[in-house]
């Protein structure tokens, strides 16, 4: 057996005793691990490789991606464990993000792991203002309309979107800001188990009563601005009566949801990074 093979099963060894083999819950999954494999070492023809491929499909792991360098550069972050809570964050957002977690691509979980990140790093930026006290009014200096910083108890304990549009103001970064606001978004709307079956309804009804109104529609769902202004008159009753609506704004979060804009929202990481970076570090 090669030294690489031995390193594998040793990892999957650590992780089954450490997570699986003895909680009592998942019993049923030590069982059906014990049925999926050969008995005993008789059958020749049986594999080191075939039993870690096995494994590693029924619990998918990669562990290509546990050694390989993240997508995203965390060195300039100090302090080891937290520079290791943050890679360990990044290598789960790509899991699902290629479809080793669960062997599924899922939007909604990367959003989860990339908001955990983009909270880490404000949390890092702050810190660097002082003492509580001093966090909350520099907050409120760049975010006036903040809400809940009189009674906060802590830094985690002030809203993401409040950090977020507090710094967003402080550094004119609308841009990035308007991505991680949307990863906000489907991040709530997965932990509030939104529906998908009703978001799509929704989105087919709304998207249906703009076409047949004679709306211009880009490849993404979304109303094309600039085929639209030529035609005043259906601009201003565009503008006065669906742009600012509650179920338009829906329409438009779930047009982006749809597109699952994975590398958009890691170059919104990787620009926060260096953002942050930037000001801590000097």
């Amino acid at each position: 057996m090669s030294e690489h093979n031995k390193e594998n099963l040793r990892k999957l060894l650590n992780f089954l005793n450490a997570e699986i083999i003895h909680k009592p819950e998942n019993r049923w999954f030590v069982d059906e691990l014990r049925r999926s494999l050969p008995p005993t070492r008789s059958d020749e023809n049986r594999t080191d490789n075939s039993i870690i491929a096995k494994i590693e499909k029924y619990l998918a792991l990669d562990y290509k991606l546990d050694d390989a360098k993240t997508v995203l550069d965390y060195s300039s972050i100090k302090d080891e464990y937290l520079r290791e809570c943050f890679e360990a964050d990044c290598r789960e957002m790509l899991r699902f993000r290629y479809g080793l977690r669960g062997h599924r691509i899922d939007f909604g979980e990367f959003c989860r792991y990339a908001q955990m990140q983009a909270e880490r790093l404000l949390n890092v930026y702050y810190r660097t203002k002082g003492s509580l006290p001093q966090i909350c009014a520099d907050i409120k200096k760049y975010n006036p309309d903040a809400k809940g910083l009189d009674n906060c108890k802590s830094l985690g304990s002030i809203s993401y979107s409040v950090k977020l549009w507090a710094y967003k103001n402080e550094y004119s970064l609308e841009s990035i800001a308007k991505i991680f606001d949307n990863v906000r978004k489907v991040r709530n709307a997965r932990s509030h188990g939104s529906s998908h079956t009703v978001d799509e309804k929704f989105f087919d009804t709304h998207r249906a009563m703009l076409l047949k109104e004679g709306y211009p529609l880009r490849s993404d769902c979304t109303v094309d601005w600039y085929a639209l202004s030529k035609d005043e008159s259906k601009n201003k009753i565009y503008i006065s009566t669906i742009k600012d609506t509650p179920k338009h704004k829906r329409y438009i979060d779930l047009c982006w949801q749809r597109r699952q804009p994975f590398d958009e929202v890691i170059m919104a990481l990787e620009e926060l990074i260096v953002h942050v970076s930037h000001h801590i570090n000097g």
